[in-house]
């Protein structure tokens, strides 16, 4: 398999004196388009990755790479933390669990973004659903997780977190609101003045808060109202009013950004078939621009959605598909569709990540409760690496270093 991986690549790469031009942007996706003539670092990463694991048997488990992946219980009576360690054939093992300091909703929470890592790996950050807070942990080099902070959100239901710098955001679906904190050297979570704001309306249904890459401004889709709200960043941490932006395509759901560009996935109201995906520019103004409108994948309720390191492909679970679709991102922002059905995994597929490495992906299945392991391969396409088992039934989130 790998020799044929290695040989397709390579077939892509040989027209390496054609470019394409952002003046004519193309209505579908060719496979030298993808690779960019040869230069595209995310489908690089796989060969590395082909080369790495070459003497390896995947059905074998190996020694711990020092990479783990968390997703938490959101169990009612007490919600945990649970660590798993990744191994170097991409394989889950338990490792360990750590109670968070508050409750659980002992329901899915239908968000992305419940956990969030600093950007060094050092801090863990957690929602509380179940009792309005979030916590913090210190992240140790064996993966374990050492509770530091737990604080009151300011608001009802937190289901979604968000880091930048030493800033952290929460959205509270249940008050439709956001609220800030600072993180400090120790992990302690302190209020940020000024930092409460509200979203447009009342049951909007948010589902996701994220900073876009440069931390300007922050990033809140509304599924009830068809709105992708921005607030721009103050000096002082504080987030100015929202600006209210029209969603292209409808029910506007989980985001990733691939370098400057904005990507969304639009669950239409869970319509059989009809799933989207919208690549915007944010503008300096917090207004947004969509690049080449609503791309569908034919595929039914996509809501969560993971980037790949160097922002060339975007993976979205579709929810009552039970599989992953697969976009590439071209240079110039364009949104294309690669593989409407690039993976199975279990009934009702949430969460999903991209490990550090590039190379392995994870889905968090609600129906299962078990979570799908793949690996990347050329052209948007994924590999099974088989499935984790026995996780609680309300388990949500999901993030990897």
């Amino acid at each position: 398999m790998a020799i044929a991986i290695i040989f397709s690549l390579a077939s892509c790469s040989k027209n390496q004196d054609k470019t394409i031009s952002n003046t004519a942007v193309p209505n579908k996706v060719t496979d030298e388009m993808i690779s960019e003539n040869g230069a595209n670092p995310d489908e690089a990463s796989i060969t590395q990755n082909i080369n790495t694991t070459a003497n390896e048997d995947r059905n074998i488990g190996r020694a711990n790479s020092g990479h783990y992946l968390y997703t938490e219980s959101n169990e009612s009576s007490s919600n945990k933390i649970l660590v798993y360690q990744i191994n170097n054939n991409g394989s889950l093992q338990w490792s360990s669990s750590a109670i968070s300091g508050g409750a659980g909703a002992g329901t899915g929470l239908g968000s992305q973004g419940a956990l969030a890592l600093s950007t060094d790996h050092d801090w863990l950050f957690a929602v509380n659903a179940g009792n309005n807070s979030v916590s913090s942990f210190r992240v140790k080099k064996d993966g374990s997780l050492t509770l530091i902070s737990t604080k009151n959100t300011w608001g009802k239901m937190p289901v979604s977190v968000t880091v930048h710098d030493n800033m952290l955001y929460v959205l509270n679906h249940g008050s439709d609101n956001i609220h800030g904190f600072w993180i400090g050297n120790d992990g302690m979570l302190t209020d940020i003045d000024n930092s409460t704001k509200s979203l447009s309306g009342s049951s909007v249904d948010a589902p996701q808060i994220s900073f876009t890459p440069n931390g300007n401004f922050l990033v809140v889709p509304e599924k009830a109202t068809n709105i992708i709200g921005t607030f721009k960043m103050m000096n002082n941490g504080s987030p100015a009013n929202g600006i209210f932006n029209p969603s292209v395509g409808n029910t506007p759901y989980g985001f990733g950004f691939s370098r400057n560009y904005l990507v969304i996935s639009n669950a239409e109201m869970g319509a059989s078939g009809a799933g989207s995906g919208t690549s915007y520019i944010v503008q300096g103004n917090g207004h947004l621009k969509d690049v080449n409108g609503a791309r569908p994948d034919y595929q039914s309720a996509p809501c969560w959605v993971a980037i790949t390191a160097y922002g060339r492909f975007a993976y979205m679970t579709n929810a009552a598909s039970n599989n992953i679709s697969s976009y590439y991102l071209a240079p110039w922002g364009g949104l294309y569709l690669v593989e409407s059905n690039a993976g199975v995994t279990g009934t009702g597929p949430l969460d999903i990540a991209v490990a550090r490495n590039n190379y392995f992906v994870y889905a968090l299945n609600s129906g299962t409760h078990n979570i799908s392991g793949f690996y990347r391969m050329f052209f948007g396409k994924l590999g099974s690496l088989g499935t984790m088992e026995s996780l609680p039934a309300p388990s949500t989130g999901l993030v990897t270093f």
